[in-house]
């Protein structure tokens, strides 16, 4: 009788903490995918609100991946160039054996990710040189859902009033 209890009551402890570490996961999953945008507008421009520009925060994977590339894509001249310099000070130094190669690709790794956490940054940068003012930042899980958002808000009835 005793035994028949206490198996009970751990089976539905046991289920308890099943339910509430799937629970965890789910919400530790929904604000892990929420990625944050800043919109921006140009306020010269004929319906501005309606031709936005969105940046999203955080790490960009391809800056990281794609350096150069990336910069001359989207036409940041200045670190495109500082970027190409480095790489060939990188390969200058390896050349010269003033560094090994495990050093120059360490220092190359960690380059990368600078760029990846900056390249949003300049992004921004770039919009605000070009004439462009911050309008609204918006959560969402994609991009997508981001402008519809934006949209919403800009085109409620409570925001025209």
């Amino acid at each position: 009788m005793v035994w028949a209890i206490i198996d009970t009551l751990y089976w539905d402890y046991s289920c308890l903490l099943d339910c509430v570490r799937a629970r965890k996961i789910q919400v530790m999953n929904l604000f892990s995918s929420m990625k944050i945008y800043t919109v921006h507008i140009k306020p010269g421009m004929a319906n501005a609100s309606q031709r936005p520009v969105f940046v999203r925060e955080g790490f960009n994977i391809w800056a990281f991946l794609f350096t150069v590339l990336w910069a001359l894509y989207h036409r940041l001249w200045l670190p495109a160039l500082l970027m190409a310099a480095f790489n060939t000070l990188l390969l200058c130094m390896l050349k010269e054996q003033v560094l090994n190669q495990a050093s120059i690709g360490a220092i190359h790794l960690g380059f990368h990710a600078v760029i990846g956490f900056w390249g949003n940054d300049w992004l921004r940068a770039r919009l605000t040189r070009r004439g462009y003012i911050l309008a609204d930042i918006t959560a969402s899980d994609n991009l997508l859902r981001a402008e519809q958002r934006y949209f919403e808000r800009i085109l409620s009835p409570a925001a025209n009033a």
